[in-house]
């Protein structure tokens, strides 16, 4: 850890004293060492530090954190770490700092990010294409903004044949299925929420994702993006989000899909939502933080001092939502009508002589429907109006 704070220790110095964040002290398997800021710039120490955070993980867990495989909260959400003083988000609060150190990423400072058209104007934020829109204008508009909304990219009657597909898989699913993440509502009670390999489900689906109207999405950027395979495995989930919902994962306030470790190892890949209904401030909307794709700031939450625009994205049935994978991003929860979506998306090809890990579609179905059970929870009820406050709308 020397040798990186001689490399990033003016970043690391820099960030914790933006975040305002006390020291963070570690024990790794009895080896005991310390993150301390000061005047004097950031020092690391072999005993706890008087105040802050002390977490207690073991060599795995420690090399998982510093190699960006799982991140602070995702070593939290699979109990790879106990807090012994503070609480978990006083550890998660570290993440920017920590990517500063290792990364070598600075955090973010406010006014440092702005947004300009390919002419240099100020770009209008509010904007929507269509599929057939000349790539550059969608293209650069993705890269500035980490969004993309598309107008009416299928019909009404395609949008209709999904959602019946999409109830047909819901009325199959079980509890204990490993296949599908479950929410409660208070008068309802459980139902299954978010249904994994929907693709598998839905035969119109599958077709949907093969079309030119689809595909011409990955070629919007000069990037090598493979889109998930319609055919095989787990390419795509479909979403139901009913009216009050008080238990489960549903309601989802500000996080980075990265939330849970791999930014550098797997951002920006694209997440793509499909509108199998309309949907405003009443009725689920998503809302991202324009740019947040472009900063290092804390993938859970907003800070008090983070600048960037947050927007309202309403859509029409057969509208797609693009977003990168480390874009801050939330969805209301609905209250006037229900919101279906089908959520699935493009990677990021490997490079020439990169090691890809081969996981085992079995395995990657059992970590995905692990997720449905500690990570998504909806937002403390006091903590509601500010959770999923959105300052623009476009």
């Amino acid at each position: 850890m020397r040798g990186l704070l001689d490399l990033n220790g003016r970043l690391v110095a820099r960030g914790a004293t933006l975040l305002g964040l006390p020291p963070l002290s570690f024990d790794v398997d009895g080896a005991i060492g310390a993150l301390v800021v000061d005047d004097n710039g950031v020092h690391a120490q072999r005993k706890v530090a008087e105040s802050g955070p002390v977490v207690e993980l073991d060599v795995g867990a420690f090399s998982d954190l510093m190699g960006d495989v799982v991140s602070a909260f995702g070593l939290g959400m699979a109990g790879r770490v106990v807090v012994r003083r503070g609480v978990l988000t006083d550890f998660v609060s570290w993440e920017p700092v920590l990517r500063a150190l290792i990364d070598g990423r600075a955090v973010y400072e406010p006014g440092t990010i702005d947004f300009r058209d390919a002419d240099g104007a100020e770009l209008d934020l509010r904007q929507s294409f269509s599929v057939f829109d000349p790539t550059e204008r969608p293209g650069h508009f993705l890269e500035e903004t980490g969004f993309l909304h598309l107008r009416s990219v299928f019909t009404d009657e395609e949008m209709q044949a999904v959602s019946h597909e999409l109830d047909a898989a819901v009325g199959a699913a079980r509890r204990d299925d490993g296949s599908s993440w479950w929410a409660r509502t208070e008068d309802a009670g459980w139902y299954a929420c978010r249904i994994l390999g929907f693709n598998q489900k839905s035969t119109t689906l599958r077709d949907l994702l093969t079309s030119d109207r689809f595909t011409a999405i990955g070629r919007f950027t000069d990037d090598a993006f493979v889109q998930r395979d319609p055919e095989v495995g787990d390419s795509a989930e479909g979403l139901w989000k009913k009216i009050g919902v008080v238990e489960g994962p549903s309601d989802v306030s500000w996080h980075k899909d990265c939330s849970m470790g791999g930014h550098s190892r797997g951002c920006s890949s694209l997440v793509v939502g499909i509108s199998l209904t309309d949907a405003d401030s009443t009725s689920g909307e998503l809302g991202v933080v324009a740019g947040s794709r472009r900063a290092n700031v804390q993938m859970l939450g907003l800070h008090p001092t983070l600048d960037l625009p947050r927007l309202a994205l309403p859509t029409r049935r057969g509208d797609v939502l693009v977003h990168c994978s480390c874009t801050l991003h939330m969805s209301r929860p609905p209250v006037s009508a229900e919101r279906r979506v089908v959520y699935t998306g493009f990677e990021l090809a490997p490079r020439p002589g990169e090691v890809v890990e081969h996981v085992d579609p079995a395995e990657a179905r059992r970590r995905r429907a692990g997720l449905g059970d500690t990570s998504r929870l909806v937002a403390p009820e006091g903590d509601r109006a500010e959770h999923f406050k959105l300052e623009t709308t476009s």
